[in-house]
């Protein structure tokens, strides 16, 4: 039993479950397990209830364990609720860390394939899945990421510019982004002057625009916030001056010298025996 103790540990920490079952294959771990929790919370009133109205099966999946796939059958509670003026009188027991309603998969699992999907995205994200034990297609992990919650719009004291291609030759919009956190703000649905003038007028706090050479961008940045000083961006800078040193190069290339040779019989630390003037006599 040591060894199941020391499994749950490891897969549930912290966690009100106790293991009742397991069964070890070669490919997957499988373990049945129960609430410990004496009550819960309704999730619509607030009230905690310990009433046990019945049970039923979930079927979780959990993260995997030195390359097998972890299967949790958790026996969980529909409990009643004390509270009279509920249009509901039960309703499922969720233990905080493993899941949430709906969910078949446990919070760990959500939470690990939600970084895959933010640094690798769906078609890329679901190769190294499969390679871990966690099959998912490339679909799931862009429902996760649609899942995640828009964070609440902050001050933008820097704030970066740029465009991009929705279909490139005939349709463009412009994306924001916070210069201090190099996190996208915003998306607008073009790149006219008039748009981001507008935009700029309800944030008032912009300080500094960081922006290419763009004529728009320029105008509505001079139009929209008159306080904010305009610079230009690290990349566009480097780009210009990469363009310049090749227009350089190119217009003088006829000047450049072939590069010296030196001979193989050459001596380094000076000329040969043979054409020293003390060699021939002289």
């Amino acid at each position: 039993m040591g060894d199941v103790v020391s499994l749950v540990g490891l897969l549930l920490p912290r966690v009100g479950v106790e293991v009742e079952g397991r069964v070890l294959g070669d490919a997957e771990v499988r373990l049945t397990v129960r609430s410990t929790v004496v009550s819960a919370v309704c999730p619509e009133c607030g009230w905690r209830s310990s009433r046990v109205h019945c049970y039923y099966q979930r079927y979780l999946t959990d993260r995997p364990v030195v390359g097998r796939r972890v299967h949790l059958d958790l026996r969980a509670r529909r409990l009643v609720c004390s509270n009279s003026s509920r249009r509901h009188r039960t309703f499922a027991e969720q233990i905080p860390d493993p899941t949430r309603r709906h969910a078949h998969r446990t919070n760990a699992l959500t939470a690990q394939l939600t970084d895959i999907a933010l640094f690798l995205g769906g078609r890329a994200g679901a190769n190294p899945c499969g390679r871990m034990a966690v099959p998912t297609g490339k679909d799931t992990l862009l429902r996760i990421l649609r899942a995640l919650p828009i964070p609440a719009p902050e001050s933008v004291p820097r704030l970066g510019v740029d465009e991009f291609a929705v279909r490139r030759g005939r349709a463009y919009a412009t994306i924001l982004v916070d210069m201090g956190t190099h996190r996208p703000v915003d998306v607008l649905a073009d790149r006219t002057a008039l748009t981001f003038a507008a935009w700029l007028r309800e944030h008032p706090e912009v300080r500094v625009v960081c922006r290419d050479q763009a004529d728009s961008f320029r105008d509505g940045a001079h139009a929209g916030a008159p306080q904010a000083r305009q610079v230009a961006g690290a990349w566009h800078l480097l780009h210009n001056l990469a363009e310049a040193v090749e227009r350089i190069v190119g217009r003088h290339r006829a000047d450049l010298r072939d590069p010296l040779t030196v001979r193989a019989d050459q001596d380094d630390t000076g000329p040969s025996a043979s054409t020293h003037p003390a060699a021939n006599g002289d």
